[in-house]
């Protein structure tokens, strides 16, 4: 298979696929605020404060990304050369709402953990107010996180829309895209989510109310899902970005081009897929 039959496999995967999960991610994530919304069960309760949070941010991150995408392999034209602003307000926008959705998972699996302890004080961590709290530091600290963003990226003539700053173009690649959109998130979710499952299996083993057992053990069962789904959409995407800025650049070799164009394309499809599958439980009246 030469260079140019890679690429023209790469845009089919890229138009069909993202096509699937950009539909398929806005009705699902749709689908889970309505759910939380309506189920009597979770009204007064605040684990689907986190999860409603992370379904908005990737609603916005879908909309913002994925059509951009698409019209850049149709017409084989980057729409963000045609405004300076859009270029700034886009790039700014794209990583606050994704490190939003992050936040909401780390923070519904650790909430998790609390609510499940057998210690009193450690449940009492597990709390409305404290959900709320969570979300607006964090909705400040990632605003503020894209304000660099707002400011180092250009239009280019050669690279179109990036940055200008080596300093803040070496933050972008290992600090933003390795640390805070990969190995972060992953590591405090998964090992939130471990533990959680841990006491669940602690309660189920003593004498605790049947409903409360039964709710924890769904909830706990989805941060699961949720989490084990993050961890494997998201690695992949991680991985790939440590070894491109790893690997050394051949621009002769059209055929090593060709392949890395088409495994950026997977990895980041792996990576958007994580913001379109939402994974709900069976419910039962209790």
């Amino acid at each position: 298979m030469n260079a140019q039959a890679i690429l023209d496999a790469s845009k089919i995967y890229t138009l069909s696929v993202y096509f699937l999960i950009l539909f398929s991610g806005l009705i699902g994530n749709l689908c889970l605020i309505i759910v939380f919304r309506t189920l009597k069960l979770f009204r007064h309760t605040h684990f689907p404060f986190y999860l409603i949070t992370a379904a908005i941010a990737d609603i916005f991150l879908l909309i913002i990304v994925l059509p951009l995408r698409i019209v850049e392999y149709v017409f084989s034209y980057d729409v963000l050369r045609l405004s300076l602003a859009w270029c700034k307000i886009r790039q700014t926008i794209v990583p606050i709402f994704s490190l939003m959705s992050f936040s909401a998972i780390c923070f519904v699996s650790i909430d998790q953990y609390f609510s499940t302890h057998y210690s009193p004080r450690l449940r009492q961590l597990s709390s409305q107010k404290l959900a709320h709290y969570l979300i607006y530091i964090a909705c400040i600290v990632w605003t503020l996180h894209g304000i660099p963003f707002l400011i180092f990226f250009e239009i280019q003539p050669t690279t179109g829309c990036g940055i200008v700053n080596v300093g803040f173009s070496h933050y972008y690649s290992f600090v933003h895209f390795c640390v805070l959109s990969g190995i972060l998130p992953i590591t405090v979710s998964g090992i939130s989510a471990a533990l959680a499952y841990v006491n669940v299996r602690r309660i189920i083993r003593h004498q605790v109310v049947v409903v409360r057992r039964r709710l924890d053990r769904q909830l706990t069962a989805m941060v699961l899902m949720k989490v084990a789904f993050l961890v494997c959409t998201t690695s992949p995407f991680v991985l790939f970005r440590i070894y491109i800025l790893n690997r050394t650049i051949d621009s002769n070799n059209q055929l090593q081009i060709a392949i890395e164009q088409m495994a950026s394309t997977i990895t980041s499809s792996l990576f958007y897929l994580n913001s379109a599958v939402c994974l709900l439980f069976k419910y039962k009246s209790i």
